[in-house]
């Protein structure tokens, strides 16, 4: 009698995801690494490292033109909102207020010195302050309450004197002081071709007449002659004098980088089109003061001055590259003998220059901007390196570099995130999760129309193109995971796995996806193969709650915690496999903390 041979038990394999990183564009499917995803959006690492959906935003006002700047007021206690040719006030409580109707239709930016928040919109510099009366605030432009400077002191009535402060670029105003001798009544100032606004004089403080005026020359004539100073200055002189363009070369600025060696004790600004490889240094503690000796040309007018960055007690001045010539250059700080404070610059090696002045931010220690081949980081001060500017994006750079307009892209560091929003897509880089090669993770969220990006109480804000105030939602607000009223269509998928033999077709006996339970979600399971797309399991996986209790899909489980589900769906002689896993169903939350795979092997492939 022959013994009956049972079939021989198939071995059964697991492959278990239970780490998640960010996303990998660069890689072909088959090679990403297991933690990583060659396709996932809408999603980001809970602090726990497991993948949950963004939460939505929510309109909170529209205007009826672009907003092309939000700037939190010193105070915090609201926002200036850049609409259109409009600037207007709008605190976190209260109505709203216009400041102004003459701003530039252009993106702006801002700094904040001293209590009061500038903006450069390339065609008036303009200070946001609080009034007089301390009740409300208001715009005004700088060149309207600019420092004037004493340019000369000591000077006998014929002239001279010693030359004390330069010109300020934003006003004509200036003012000399003599010494009077006890006769003179005619005082020499140091400029000719004086402007027609009016000439006025003290003497120790207290205002005298000027019978006349000799405007061509600068010959001052005051009705009685003073006092004999002694030695001592006791005339003093004001009067205007223009320099065409003076003005305008503060004015036409559309970039602010705060620097001052261990303080930010002044503002460096650029980006004017007539002059774009300078930029001019402020006052001490003095954004209304810009002397007209306080410029520095950088390189070529080929290559414009983009952004800055602080690294440490220095600061770095990015270029735009591609002429040929260096597009960093380090700025540090030195005091001179007479107490001047001087600023000399290093030039730094060629490398990849910035394409976009509103994407300078710094990640944790880690200075970044965006480059035409992406986000790149500057990594220590020594700027005559070529690897001291290195890509961080390489995991996203073919998406990011598909993208149109990169010039009009803006960023923001928040809550340990570097966003990066152009053309209805963000790019967040994750400083607390970094890759293998040193780089942080990169996650990447769709239908997000944002223009400029703002953070104010704790709250990520933006602008849009048609005129929408928005802001992103927490968790724990009522319809939180709806973008407005749509819903957010989140979902990460595996590698394309060979599931360990490239050489053998697999049978996918389960998948088992384990699941974070809210009030209120679901998920879809696909398997993705060469033959297409298949649904495995599409599952709601709700608490039972009275707030969003649904007898059509009542729940009895109360407590929360992990939850795994069996697709039980098998594929055969799949040679390569991968799963897609989400939710796209609005004011539904969703995470997901672990993906299991039970296979087995089975033949070689016969070609």
């Amino acid at each position: 009698m022959r013994a009956y041979q049972f079939p021989q038990t198939e071995t059964e394999h697991t492959t278990l995801v239970s780490r998640f990183g960010g996303v990998d564009f660069r890689t072909h499917p088959t090679k990403v690494s297991l933690s990583r995803s060659p396709d996932m959006q809408n999603l980001i690492c809970d602090q726990n490292d497991f993948l949950v959906k963004r939460t939505g935003w929510k309109t909170q006002y529209s205007y009826t033109t672009p907003i092309y700047g939000l700037f939190p007021l010193p105070d915090g206690s609201g926002f200036a909102v850049h609409a259109g040719n409009k600037l207007y006030c709008r605190p976190s409580t209260g109505n709203q207020a216009e400041l102004c109707t003459d701003m530039n239709a252009a993106f702006s930016q801002s700094f904040v010195m001293n209590g009061v928040l500038y903006l450069l919109d390339g065609q008036t510099y303009r200070a946001v302050r609080r009034n007089a009366a301390n009740t409300a605030w208001e715009a005004v432009k700088v060149q309207d309450i600019a420092y004037v400077p004493t340019t000369t002191i000591s000077a006998e009535p014929t002239g001279g004197g010693t030359s004390y402060e330069a010109v300020n670029l934003l006003t004509p105003k200036r003012i000399n002081t003599f010494i009077g001798n006890g006769s003179a009544t005619q005082f020499q100032v140091d400029a000719k071709d004086l402007d027609e606004t009016a000439v006025t004089a003290s003497v120790n403080g207290a205002s005298v007449s000027v019978s006349s005026v000799n405007r061509s020359t600068g010959l001052v004539t005051l009705a009685a002659a003073p006092a004999n100073g002694n030695g001592l200055a006791n005339v003093s002189i004001s009067f205007s004098k223009t320099v065409s363009g003076y003005a305008d070369r503060i004015n036409k600025c559309r970039i602010a980088g705060l620097y001052g060696g261990k303080n930010d004790t002044r503002v460096f600004v650029a980006g004017n089109p007539d002059e774009p490889n300078c930029d001019w240094q402020s006052g001490l503690y003095d954004p209304t003061y810009f002397p007209d000796t306080g410029y520095t040309r950088m390189g070529t007018d080929a290559a414009a001055i983009v952004g800055y960055l602080k690294q440490y007690e220095s600061q770095l001045v990015i270029k735009s590259g591609g002429a040929q010539e260096a597009t960093s250059y380090l700025r540090s700080y030195l005091m001179a003998d007479d107490g001047a404070a001087l600023y000399p610059l290093k030039q730094g090696a060629q490398g990849e220059g910035a394409v976009c002045p509103r994407s300078f931010g710094t990640l944790n220690d880690l200075p970044l901007f965006l480059s035409a081949r992406g986000v790149q980081g500057v990594y220590g001060t020594a700027v005559a390196e070529q690897r001291t500017i290195q890509s961080v994006s390489d995991a996203i750079v073919p998406k990011l570099e598909a993208e149109a307009g990169l010039e009009n892209a803006c960023a923001i560091v928040f809550e340990g995130k570097y966003y990066l929003a152009v053309n209805g897509h963000m790019y967040i880089a994750d400083g607390a999760l970094t890759e293998e090669d040193g780089s942080p993770a990169w996650f990447y969220w769709t239908d997000v129309p944002a223009q400029c990006l703002a953070e104010l109480d704790g709250r990520l804000w933006f602008g849009t193109a048609d005129g929408r105030l928005c802001r992103f939602a927490k968790a724990e607000e009522d319809g939180a995971y709806c973008d407005d009223t749509a819903a957010i269509n989140a979902y990460w998928r595996t590698p394309t796995l060979p599931l360990a033999d490239w050489g053998r077709v697999k049978t996918v006996r389960d998948v088992v996806p384990t699941l974070m339970p809210y009030s209120r979600s679901g998920a879809t399971v696909q398997y993705e193969s060469e033959n297409g797309q298949t649904l495995a399991l599409s599952r709601n996986m709700d608490l039972f709650s009275f707030k969003t209790l649904d007898f059509s899909r009542f729940s009895f489980r109360c407590i929360p915690g992990a939850v795994s589900y069996r697709t039980r769906w098998r594929q055969h002689r799949m040679p390569l496999f991968s799963v897609r896993i989400g939710n796209n169903q609005p004011n539904e939350p969703f995470g997901l903390l672990a993906l299991t795979i039970r296979w087995t092997q089975g033949q070689h492939i016969i070609s």
